[in-house]
């Protein structure tokens, strides 16, 4: 498989095979962060669309070939906090968990209901925590991403992406379970 730069190059000499493969490689990351900002796939799903027109009309502006990934997906945040304020609403989780992730125990109607509400309790638990953190658990635990991979994208460092999931695990626990934090 070509380097990330070839495949930008390519597509920069007006080669569509060449963009189709950076949407291949790059599309469920740039969902990722999109969902991490909107909690909500239909929107995610259209930031996403737009930014690769974007990226296509303005992959000339692009420095460093090399940092596609990280480019777009800032392209991909932008676009979804604009579509948040369009909206007029503070983040407010509509699904999060992927329906795939139940579709084992889809043929059992109490266990189906049961998946739906830890799916709200997940949303709403997710919903609390701040952008970066929920764009890093979705990263992560969504799209097997490492800290490196994660900061990478999102222009910070692997400790501080390693903290931030830490905090945000904390975080949900305490959503999720009730927990008070344990004072030291």
């Amino acid at each position: 498989m070509p380097s990330v730069e070839e495949t930008v190059q390519r597509a920069r000499r007006g080669d569509a095979a060449a963009f189709a493969e950076l949407i291949t490689r790059f599309e469920r990351t740039a969902l990722a962060v999109a969902f991490g900002v909107l909690a909500d796939g239909d929107r995610a799903g259209e930031a996403v669309q737009e930014a690769f027109v974007r990226a296509w009309e303005r992959l000339e502006d692009l420095r460093e070939p090399e940092r596609f990934g990280p480019w777009l997906c800032g392209i991909v945040r932008n676009l979804a906090r604009d579509a948040q304020r369009r909206a007029g609403r503070e983040f407010r989780a509509r699904s999060s968990v992927p329906a795939v992730l139940y579709a084992s125990r889809a043929d059992d109607p109490v266990a189906r209901l049961e998946d739906c509400e830890n799916e709200e309790r997940l949303a709403a638990a997710l919903g609390k925590l701040d952008e970066t953190a929920r764009m890093a658990v979705v990263l992560r635990y969504y799209e097997g991403m490492t800290s490196k991979q994660i900061g990478s994208l999102l222009d910070m460092s692997s400790t501080a992406i390693d903290m931030r999931l830490m905090r945000a695990r904390q975080a949900l626990r305490r959503e999720l379970t009730g927990d008070e934090p344990r004072q030291a």
